[in-house]
């Protein structure tokens, strides 16, 4: 007995594609491949003692790990099997780097069998061996050139504000244009929340409270948490707005988090609109980018921690009247008379640094303060403040001159004028450019939107905000909460805290 292995590999089973549980199967293509080896080994007076099956897997990426390929590797390496049928070398592989591994172990073992069964290649003459080597270039040749022809392909329908073919996006119906019943609504309030302090991890607690989960495919088939980065992800995305965006695959691949805002397709300077319905305005998209931003950009800078809600209003806000240190909240023991009554306090933290001069009960120091700035908005309500407009299109001319530029330099390009790597060096800082003005505009957009915000609607939501919300809004007008010392066991005394406003200290 003469013991061989047979391969047998199809990129794409369509007869599968569809069925979750079966996508690793053999599938009827594959199938046919190893009916046709069975009959090749007759011949041969060979016998198939394992088969080898990487069905719905492809060749010619290199970042996916073939693993029956890898095996039949090992196994030809310590003698398993002597030897390899496969159907055709486009099936074995798609790679020099591939065919150079196979050649290898075929040529340090010449009385192997690697026949194929379709093409004619045999792998124990140089001959043939040469040939898997030459077919695997020429079909990765292939594979490029088809890649490059979808890719512009899709860039071009990105252009056009046409869609490319994708699962369903949370928030749409299943035709991908028409907006969901409850989904869209759902997505509305988050994006629209989030520029008033309500944070990411809120959102996510809100959605699941709701019953919602992650979208499912067939590799990943099991109940999971709805993520973090899964609903920041919707939050950001610019479709939710209109825009089209355009992620080549290579990119997608080099960036396991991309932040699809830096996609936006834009032409003569502005972001192309796709075929589907919008559920907010780009502007209110943008503020809550913006925002987003900016708490990332803070975190990364260590000047804000990385929380995903908060849960005490004046962390952060109340500062020590006797040494200015901030204040930091803790519980009291439980069992005692303040447990049971407050539940926590704000105390100056000698542990942290400060002088340990100043604790207070939390909830009445908390509903002071809430009260003095809800006075505070209802007063500024009949007043009229002059403030000085945001234009957050002050770098449009700029944006619609770096795509004309971008032009030039590929045109200077395709004339031989300039080298490619200098024409890549002058594109990458053109596009360095326009993202970061793209940023300062999301930016402007945000501060827009904050303002437009009126009082009024403050009033009526206040009590419906979550202490995120709630903190943010107040930061806007209070610059800090100063709490002076109280002798021992003396009761709550209002006077005793001072509210420093942001108008005070301009």
């Amino acid at each position: 007995m003469h013991p061989v292995g047979a391969y047998a590999r199809v990129s794409e089973d369509k007869a599968l594609k569809a069925n979750a549980a079966d996508w690793r199967e053999i599938g009827e293509q594959v199938a046919e491949q190893f009916k046709d080896m069975d009959e090749v080994a007759a011949e041969l007076g060979v016998t198939i003692t394992r088969r080898y099956n990487d069905n719905n897997t492809p060749a010619s990426n290199p970042h996916i790990t073939r693993k029956d390929f890898e095996q039949a590797l090992v196994d030809l390496e310590n003698g398993t099997i002597r030897g390899l049928l496969f159907y055709h070398a486009d099936r074995l592989v798609r790679q020099e780097y591939d065919a150079a591994r196979i050649n290898r172990l075929f040529q340090l073992n010449p009385k192997y069998v690697g026949r194929a069964v379709a093409g004619g290649t045999d792998l124990s003459t140089q001959e043939g061996r040469s040939m898997l080597t030459i077919q695997a270039t020429m079909g990765g040749m292939e594979v490029y050139n088809t890649k490059r022809r979808v890719a512009r392909k899709n860039k071009g329908l990105a252009e056009r504000g046409h869609m490319h073919g994708a699962p369903r996006p949370f928030g749409w119906d299943e035709d991908r244009k028409t907006l969901h019943a409850t989904e869209a609504e759902v997505l509305r309030k988050a994006v629209l929340a989030i520029p008033g302090g309500l944070t990411v991890g809120e959102v996510r607690k809100q959605w699941i409270d709701l019953g919602y989960e992650p979208t499912r495919n067939k590799k990943n088939t099991g109940t999971q948490a709805l993520q973090h980065s899964t609903v920041e992800a919707r939050l950001v995305n610019p479709r939710i707005c209109g825009y089209r965006t355009y992620l080549p695959q290579s990119e997608r691949r080099d960036s396991k988090k991309p932040w699809m805002p830096d996609f936006v397709v834009y032409k003569d300077g502005k972001p192309v609109m796709g075929d589907w319905e919008a559920i907010v305005s780009p502007e209110e998209w943008q503020a809550c980018v913006a925002t987003i931003e900016e708490r990332k950009t803070a975190r990364s800078e260590g000047r804000a921690a990385h929380t995903t809600s908060a849960k005490y209003l004046l962390s952060g806000i109340a500062r020590c009247g006797k040494c200015s240190f901030p204040l930091m909240s803790n519980q009291y023991s439980k069992g005692t008379t303040s447990y049971e009554r407050y539940g926590y306090r704000y105390a100056c933290l000698t542990t942290l640094g400060g002088c340990g001069g100043v604790t207070r009960v939390g909830p009445p120091m908390e509903e002071l303060v809430e009260e003095a700035f809800l006075l505070e908005v209802r007063r500024s309500l009949g007043m009229v403040v002059k403030e000085e407009d945001v234009d957050e299109t002050k770098h449009d001319v700029r944006l619609a001159e770096i795509d004309q530029e971008i032009e030039e330099v590929n045109e200077r390009r395709r004339a031989k004028r300039i080298s490619m790597g200098t024409a890549l060096d002058m594109i990458e800082e053109l596009e360095g450019e326009r993202d970061e003005l793209n940023r300062q505009r999301r930016q402007l957009v945000a501060a827009k939107v904050r303002r437009q915000n009126a009082s009024p609607s403050l009033l009526e939501e206040w009590k419906g905000y979550t202490v995120s919300q709630k903190k943010a809004r107040l930061r806007e007008s209070v610059r800090a909460v100063m709490v002076h010392p109280a002798g021992r066991g003396r009761k709550f005394d209002p006077s005793l805290i001072e509210l420093v406003w942001v108008e005070d200290e301009q």
